[in-house]
Parts: structure tokens; C-alpha cells; sequence
């Protein structure tokens, strides 16, 4: 992990806030300060082409510059040598190459700039308003004219001449200098300010976090009921706590429903080991009037009765992995039904009819083992509570398949119709435990068509309970 990962998101943040605003500030500041330069410069340039014009004008007609001791310049005759330096320059000497002249046949408007022009002062006692320093025009104005005569009538003529006026960058030095130590103050303090405000913003914005992290480690494994703050803002914290909430309420629904389990599975436990162990002691106890094979008649069924109640633990255990729903196969739903009505038939024998309406294939998609206990449980509950009937019926639907279980029985109460999924409830709590069951037979039947996509509810029935399975289709 490198130095700047083990950083805070508020340090990093800020920094990243800074720096970003050192760049932008930085490429602002350099963007202005040339644009200011290049204009300061265009202006020089303006008032050197203005002031060449002028120049030649008066050498056209063989006068002195007006501006002459003011504004330097430079002539060239038309073999492109200097023949004349005015104004401060003539205390100047080229320190380069000089310009080039106006070409052979160039027309007499001709103008030129761009052209580099480097002087220097002609002895190191030179003084001029340089301040006796070397320079170079950046962008020196260049006008050509014709003259036949600058000097007097004695003279010989000059031909074309060439003049140049440099434009210094001088006005354009002074500018700049005039706002570099405002940007090199204020880029820094600004890209600090920026900084210090996103250290601040991301505080107050990861202040709700940093509340619901503690509230999140206070919260332990007896302290289920307590919920993190949901600020006001409606923001994406916001959400994130609301959802944090909803999590807990779920986990909270779970840990109740686990230790409810636990403790129903204790107490289920419990009243058969108890038995046991009761009649063994006195079996054990008074030996010689055991009737020994009665006892262990009734020590064989309790020890049948803890092992149905461990299988189906197990199962509803196993049944929350995924990988326990076993092959995902077509299985006809009609034969499932079938078969256990043929198995049950002899169990239930003249006291109850068992009445099977299922004359056409009912193909569904899932597991034939887990389907086939989903009915028998459901045939199991039907067999303890109904009275003379048993009807099983099975049909295709348009969107899948429904499994009917009818008895003539008491019926389930409708404030009870939801609770009875739930593992260890009994409504009659005056059966006895050896005629009641686990508790656990319709709420693996529940799970198990969960499990295949679909639901099982108790509907109405003018007589008894009917229970109803809907399972998609294939």
C-alpha cells in the first residue's frame, strides 16, 4: 500500500482539491500574464509601424524625423547598409546582422515587422534611455520609401531607402512586473484557500459516516435493536444509512428467529430424551418387574421420534445453502402425487378416503426428492386433522402448476394461516407431542417451494383447511 492510499479520504481529498487548484490557478495566471505581455507588445508594435510611417514621410521629402532625437531608428540604403541611426540609437551601435532591405522591386507601400534587431551601447560610457543596456526588437516595423536625395544637392542619390523602427519590449516587461508578485502571491494562497475549504467540506460531508461507523461498532451481538443516524439531507448518506437500517432489521429478524429456533429445537428436543432416560432409569431401577420388551418398545420410540426431529433439523439447516436443492430435473407433479397416495392408502386405512384428482401430467422443474417430501408432509398434516377425507389434487395452469391438499378437518384460523409456516407451531396445543408432530412439517413444505419459485398459503374452504401449492411452469 503506497504513502498516499494510508491517507484519509479528508487528506487526500484536500490534497487532490489543492493541487487541482494550483494547476488550474497556475495555467490561468500564466495564460494572463502572457496575454498581457502580448498585448503591451501589439501596442508597441502599433506605435512603431505608426512612427516608421511617419519617419519615412519626412526622409521621402528630405526633412528631418519630427520625432527624431525621440524614437530610434534604424535607415538602410538600398544595398541594405545602415546609413543612419536616430534618435537614442545614436549613441548605439547593431550588435547583429542588420535587418534586411525592402526587396529590388518592391512597391513603394511596402512594409515589413517581425524582424530582429539587436543593439548595444557603442562604448561602455554610453548613456541613452536604455539605460545603456543591449536589446532585442522582438518585433521590429519596417517601412520603404524612395528618396533621391537626403543629405543636400551636393549629395548623390540614395535610391530606396529602408527604415526600421524598433518595438521595444520594454512597456511590456513592466506590465508583466507589475502583476508577478500578485500571481505568485495569489495562485499559492488561492490553491491553499481551495484546499482548506475541501478539508472542511469533506469533514462536515463525512461527519454523518463517521457517525454511523460508530454507531455501527457500538452495535454488537446483544445490542441488535440499536440503528444508525439517518441524516436529513436526502443525499446518498442518507440512503446508505436508510439501507444500513434495513439491514439491521433484517439481521435483528434473524437473530430473534435463531434463537426463537434454538430454543423451540431445545425444548423439542427435550421431551423425548426425557422419556428415554425415564424409562430406562426405571427399567434399570426395578429390573425384576421391567416388562423389558415394553420398554424397549418405548425407548425404541422415542429414540424414532429424535430422529425424525434431527432429519428435519438438518434439512431446514441444509436448506438454506444453495447448493442443497438437489437435481434440477422435469419431474411430473401428478406422479409425485399418485405414488404417495398408493403408499398412504394402507396407513390411513378405512377411517379415511383418500381421493386423488390428477388425470393429466403436471410437469415441473425442479427436485423429486424435495417435491416429493413438500407432499408428504402436506399429506401428513391432512392425516392427523382430517375426519373422513383426504383430496389431493393436482393441475396444470396457464403459468405454471397448483397442488390442492383438502381434509375435513377443523380448518386453520385466519389470524393462524401465516403463523403455521413458521418452524414449532401448533395450534392445538392440547394434542400430545407424539400426535401433534414436530412443528416442522409445514414450514420445510414452505421452504421447499420457495425454493422452487413458488408459494404455499392456506386458502378458504367452506370445510377443513386446503392447502395450495403454485410452482412455475416449465
Amino acid at each position: 500500500m503506497s504513502v498516499l492510499e494510508r491517507l484519509s479520504v479528508r487528506v487526500r481529498t484536500s490534497l487532490a482539491a489543492g493541487l487541482a487548484a494550483a494547476l488550474l490557478l497556475g495555467g490561468g495566471a500564466w495564460w494572463l500574464r502572457d496575454h498581457m505581455y502580448r498585448a503591451q507588445f501589439a501596442v508597441a508594435e502599433a506605435e512603431a509601424q505608426h512612427q516608421a510611417r511617419e519617419i519615412s514621410r519626412s526622409l521621402a521629402h528630405g526633412q528631418a524625423p519630427a520625432a527624431g532625437d525621440l524614437v530610434p531608428y534604424v535607415a538602410l540604403d538600398k544595398d541594405g547598409r545602415v546609413f543612419a541611426l536616430g534618435g537614442p540609437l545614436t549613441t548605439q551601435r547593431l550588435t547583429g546582422p542588420p535587418p534586411p532591405a525592402a526587396p529590388e522591386h518592391a512597391a513603394e507601400d511596402w512594409a515589413s515587422h517581425g524582424q530582429r534587431i539587436s543593439v548595444g551601447p557603442a562604448s561602455p560610457a554610453a548613456a541613452n534611455r536604455f539605460s545603456g543596456r543591449a536589446f532585442t526588437a522582438m518585433g521590429a516595423w519596417a517601412m520603404y520609401f524612395r528618396v533621391s536625395d537626403v543629405t543636400g544637392p551636393s549629395s548623390p542619390p540614395l535610391g530606396p531607402v529602408t527604415v526600421y523602427v524598433p518595438a521595444t519590449p520594454f512597456a511590456a516587461e513592466a506590465a508583466v512586473r507589475t502583476i508577478d508578485p500578485v500571481l505568485q502571491a495569489g495562485v499559492p494562497a488561492a490553491a491553499l484557500l481551495v484546499a482548506l475549504i475541501a478539508w472542511v467540506a469533506t469533514g462536515r460531508a463525512l461527519r454523518p459516516v463517521e457517525a454511523i461507523r460508530a454507531e455501527l461498532a457500538a452495535i454488537g451481538e446483544h445490542r441488535l435493536d440499536r440503528r444508525v443516524p439517518v441524516p436529513r439531507s436526502g443525499d446518498e448518506i442518507a440512503r446508505m444509512a436508510t439501507t444500513t437500517n434495513a439491514t439491521l432489521d433484517r439481521l435483528e429478524r434473524s437473530a430473534v428467529q435463531q434463537q426463537r429456533f434454538v430454543a423451540d429445537a431445545s425444548h423439542e428436543l427435550r421431551s423425548p430424551i426425557a422419556a428415554l432416560r425415564t424409562n430406562l432409569e426405571v427399567s434399570l431401577a426395578h429390573p425384576e418387574r421391567t416388562d423389558w420388551p415394553a420398554a424397549t418398545q418405548e425407548a425404541l420410540t422415542s429414540v424414532e421420534r429424535l430422529q425424525h426431529l434431527t432429519e428435519d433439523l438438518l434439512f431446514l439447516a441444509r436448506g438454506a445453502h444453495p447448493a442443497a436443492a438437489g437435481a434440477d430435473t422435469t419431474v411430473d407433479l401428478a406422479a409425485v402425487v399418485g405414488e404417495l397416495a398408493d403408499q398412504y392408502r394402507p396407513a390411513v386405512g378405512d377411517r379415511l378416503a383418500l381421493r386423488v384428482e390428477a388425470p393429466d401430467p403436471v410437469p415441473v422443474r425442479g427436485s423429486r426428492i424435495r417435491l416429493h417430501r413438500l407432499v408428504r408432509n402436506l399429506l401428513d398434516n391432512a392425516r392427523r386433522h382430517a375426519e373422513s377425507e383426504i383430496v389431493l389434487v393436482a393441475r396444470g395452469t396457464a403459468h405454471g402448476c397448483v397442488l390442492e391438499v383438502r381434509d375435513d378437518g377443523p380448518g386453520v384460523p385466519m389470524a393462524d394461516r401465516a403463523r403455521i409456516f413458521e418452524p414449532f407451531t401448533r395450534l392445538d396445543e392440547a394434542r400430545s407431542r407424539d400426535a401433534g408432530g414436530s412443528g416442522l412439517g409445514l414450514a420445510i413444505a414452505a421452504d421447499i417451494a420457495t425454493r422452487h419459485g413458488g408459494t404455499l398459503r392456506v386458502a378458504h374452504s367452506p370445510r377443513g383447511a386446503r392447502f395450495v401449492l403454485e410452482l412455475p411452469g416449465l
